[in-house]
C-alpha cells in the first residue's frame, strides 16, 4: 500500500469517491476551496468525482506547498514532504523528423497520445495524458516541444507540453488565466511563437499569441464572428496565420493575421466558398492544405497558394459519415496526414503526398481508437 493510500485509509476508509456532506471530499478529504486553489477542477469540479490518481496529483501539490500537516493522518501514515513524484512523467519517445504526435479525445473526456513514425518506425502505444471532462483539444509545436491545449469542463484552456529533446512531459497548467471561456480552439506556430485562435462562449473568435521560451502570452483580442462552431488555423512561411471557421450557417469563413506587418485582414470566403460541418488546415511553405467535412459526411480537399496562384478546386475524397477532422503536414516529406472520426466514432486516416500528387486509402492509425476529438502535429 502506498503512503497516499495509507492516508486515504485513515481519512476516508480508502473511499476515493466519498461525499458525506461534511464539506470534505474524496479519499484525501479535500475542502472544495483547496481543490480549486490547486486547479483540481482541471480533472473534476469536486475531488470525489476525480480518479484516485488525479486526487493524489493535486495532493502532491498541496504537500509541496503547505506540508504534511494539512492531513491529520499524516504522521500515522508516514507522510513526509520527500519530493518523490508518485506518478513521474512518462518518458517521451525520441522524435524523428517524420514523426507525427497524435492526441485522441476519448468518449469519456480523457486524452491519450501516440507517436507515428512514417519513416518506418510505426506507432507507439497509446498513453493516458491525465485529463478528464475535456471538450476540445488542439496542438502546435515550437522546436522540439509539442504543446497540447485543451478546453476543460469549465470552458477554460489548459496546456501540457512534451519536450522531445529532454524526453519529458510537463504537468497541466493554464497558459492564460484571465476568466475568458471557450467552446473550440485551434493552435498553429511560426518559429517559437504559438498562435491560439478560439471560439468564445459568446460565439466570437478570439486570438492570443505565446512567445517561447520566455516571452509570455498576449491578452486575448476579439475578432468578430457570430455563433461560430468550429475553427482551424495554419501559419504559412510568410508569417501569416490563416484562421478558418464554420459559422452558424455551416459556411466556411477565413480571416488572416499578418505578423510580418502587425495587421489583421477582414472576414472573407476562401476557395470559392463551402458548406460543411468541420474544417482543418495545415501549411507547407506558402500553401495551405484545406480539408472540410461536407454536409454529406465526406471529406473535401483544396489547396490555397498564398504566393500568387490562389485556390484550387474542391475534390471529394470520400470517407462517409465523418464527424471531426485534424491534419498535419510533414515538413520533411510534404505529405499531409488527415485524421478523422468516422460514423462509428473510430479514428481513421488518409494521406496526401504532394510530391507524387497521390492519395492513399482510408485506414485506422495506431491500432485504432474510439474518439470524439483529435489533434495532430509534427515537431522539428
Amino acid at each position: 500500500m502506498s503512503t497516499w493510500e495509507k492516508v486515504a485509509q485513515c481519512e476516508s476508509s480508502g473511499n476515493w469517491s466519498i461525499n458525506t456532506g461534511n464539506g470534505y471530499y474524496g479519499g484525501l478529504q479535500f475542502a472544495e476551496s483547496t481543490w480549486l486553489a490547486y486547479h483540481g477542477d482541471m480533472y473534476a469540479q469536486y475531488p470525489y468525482q476525480a480518479t484516485e490518481q488525479q486526487q493524489i496529483l493535486i495532493a502532491e501539490q498541496v504537500l509541496r506547498s503547505a506540508g504534511p500537516s494539512q492531513w491529520s493522518c499524516a504522521a500515522q501514515a508516514g507522510l513526509t514532504n520527500d519530493g518523490v513524484d508518485p506518478y513521474p512523467a512518462p518518458t517521451v519517445p525520441s522524435a524523428a523528423v517524420n514523426t507525427v504526435h497524435l492526441v485522441d479525445l476519448t468518449p469519456d473526456g480523457g486524452l491519450h497520445n501516440t507517436e507515428g513514425n512514417y519513416s518506418g518506425g510505426g506507432w507507439t502505444s497509446w498513453n493516458d495524458m491525465g485529463a478528464s471532462s475535456i471538450k476540445d483539444v488542439t496542438s502546435a509545436s515550437t522546436g522540439s516541444t509539442n504543446r497540447v491545449f485543451a478546453i476543460s469542463s469549465t470552458n477554460q484552456i489548459w496546456e501540457k507540453d512534451g519536450n522531445y529533446a529532454t524526453g519529458q512531459w510537463s504537468g497541466w497548467f493554464q497558459p492564460i488565466s484571465d476568466g475568458h471561456t471557450f467552446t473550440a480552439i485551434s493552435a498553429s506556430s511560426s518559429g517559437n511563437t504559438v498562435h491560439l485562435a478560439a471560439i468564445g462562449t459568446d460565439g466570437q473568435m478570439y486570438n492570443a499569441d505565446g512567445a517561447f521560451p520566455n516571452g509570455g502570452w498576449t491578452s486575448w483580442s476579439a475578432h468578430g464572428g457570430t455563433n461560430l462552431k468550429h475553427i482551424a488555423s495554419a501559419s504559412t512561411s510568410d508569417n501569416v496565420n490563416h484562421i478558418f471557421v464554420v459559422d452558424s450557417g455551416n459556411q466556411l469563413r477565413e480571416i488572416d493575421a499578418s505578423y510580418a506587418t502587425g495587421s489583421w485582414g477582414s472576414w472573407g470566403t476562401p476557395a470559392g466558398g463551402f458548406t460543411g460541418q468541420d474544417v482543418t488546415a495545415a501549411a507547407f511553405g506558402n500553401t495551405v492544405h484545406l480539408d472540410t467535412i461536407g454536409m454529406d459526411g465526406n471529406l473535401y480537399n483544396t489547396e490555397g497558394n498564398y504566393g500568387g496562384s490562389g485556390w484550387g478546386t474542391w475534390s471529394n475524397m470520400g470517407g462517409s459519415g465523418l464527424k471531426r477532422l485534424t491534419s498535419a503536414t510533414s515538413a520533411a516529406t510534404n505529405v499531409n496526414h488527415i485524421f478523422a472520426i468516422n460514423s462509428n466514432n473510430r479514428l481513421t486516416e488518409i494521406d496526401a503526398d504532394y510530391n507524387t500528387h497521390s492519395w492513399n486509402t482510408w485506414a485506422e492509425p495506431a491500432g485504432g481508437a474510439d474518439s470524439i476529438g483529435l489533434t495532430a502535429d509534427f515537431t522539428s
